[in-house]
Parts: structure tokens; sequence; C-alpha cells
């Protein structure tokens, strides 16, 4: 599969595009994301494009103003996560249209006992 890679929520309400090489990808066992299934690509903010309307995108806020978990409002599949320095975001690699996740490599990330409760930034730097 060739770039941009086009993801989308289970009932296709909510879809993106990632003109960014995949790669450096994030398997976190924290308490969201062990829940929700999210497998971290951090990409940079300008490579992603929102092709649905912005309305549609809910948040879940909840350790910082500036940082969020960003799913649908209908399927509740989580698509992206914000807040990270150096104008990244994470896109849930998981919702990357016509690929299987089961191929890829990724390394392991134990939140569950690295994060504390208020901000995570060493979340990244284990790429």
């Amino acid at each position: 599969m060739q770039r941009p890679y086009r993801l989308s929520c289970h009932c296709g309400d909510i879809a993106v595009e990632v003109d960014q090489e995949l790669g450096g990808l994030v398997d976190c066992n924290c308490s969201t994301c062990r829940r929700s299934g999210f497998l971290h690509w951090k990409v940079d903010a300008a490579k992603v494009k929102l092709l649905t309307e912005k309305r549609r995108l809910s948040s879940y806020i909840w350790r910082g103003v500036n940082e969020g978990h960003h799913f649908c409002p209908t399927c509740s599949t989580p698509i992206m996560r914000s807040g990270y320095p150096d104008n990244k975001i994470s896109i849930n690699a998981r919702c990357i249209e016509g690929l299987m996740s089961s191929r890829w490599k990724s390394s392991a990330m134990t939140g569950a006992t690295t994060c504390s409760p208020g901000h995570c930034p060493e979340l990244f730097t284990i790429v």
C-alpha cells in the first residue's frame, strides 16, 4: 500500500489521510490504550488531513487541556491522540484501511507502570 494512507473509524463517519511512511509503531499497555486497542503511530501534524467534518470528531481530555484522545462519537473507534511535543500527534495505525496489523512490527510500551496520572512524555522516546 502506498502513501498517503487512508484511515477510518468502524462506521466510516471519520476519515483521515496520513502522508508519512509507516513505522515506529508503539503498542502501549496503559489503561486507555489497552482498553481501546490503540496502536501508536507518531506523525507530524502537518502530514495529517481530516477528510470528514471536524465537528464529527469527539474528544476525551484527561491529562491537560492541550492533549486528548479523539474518537468517533458514533462507533467510538479511537482515531488519534494529541498533546505531544514538536507538533506531533499519534494516529491509531489499526485504523489504516486495507492493512492487516498482525503483520506489523511494533515495540512495547509499559505505560501501565511508567505513565503517571499526569503527563507522559516518555511515550514516544522508545521508537
